[in-house]
C-alpha cells in the first residue's frame, strides 16, 4: 500500500472544485519554480482526467 501525504490527499479531495478554486488553494511547482495560473490549470485538468481514468 502506498502512503499519500496529507497535502496530496487534500488536493485529491478537492478535485471536485473548479480549476480556479484549486489554483487559489494550492501552489504548484516544477523543478522549484512556481507554475503560472495557466500551467496550474493544465496540471489540474490532467489530474482530473487521470482520476476519471483510474476510476473506470
Amino acid at each position: 500500500m502506498t502512503t499519500i501525504s496529507k497535502e496530496v490527499q487534500s488536493l485529491v479531495n478537492q478535485l471536485h472544485l473548479s480549476d480556479n478554486e484549486i489554483a487559489e488553494k494550492f501552489q504548484f511547482t516544477q523543478f522549484g519554480q512556481q507554475l503560472t495560473l495557466e500551467e496550474s490549470k493544465r496540471f489540474i485538468a490532467f489530474l482530473k482526467q487521470e482520476l476519471v481514468v483510474a476510476s473506470t
